[in-house]
């Protein structure tokens, strides 16, 4: 049995919604480019709103690794894009 993990992200802005979709695939080309054996991250996006409307995404992920690989990532990439 696995067990899943969850990383909720609370996203405060359309921008932010359209960071994380690059964010994942870059992620997930970042992975190919450098690992062409071994496993790949398995990993899913869900979307849900909010009562009030706000979108909520979450990455679920079957490996606690590349959770917090994509964590990093995510918070990298986010502050980047802040800074910009």
């Amino acid at each position: 049995m696995t067990t899943d993990i969850v990383v909720d992200l609370g996203l405060k802005s359309a921008e932010e919604v359209a960071l994380l979709a690059v964010v994942v695939d870059a992620f997930v080309q970042q992975f190919l480019g450098r690992n062409r054996q071994g496993d790949a991250p398995d990993m899913m996006v869900r979307t849900a709103f909010t009562p009030d409307g706000e979108v909520s995404k979450a990455v679920i992920f079957q490996d606690r690794k590349w959770a917090d690989a994509f964590v990093n990532f995510w918070e990298n990439q986010k502050d980047q894009a802040d800074a910009a």
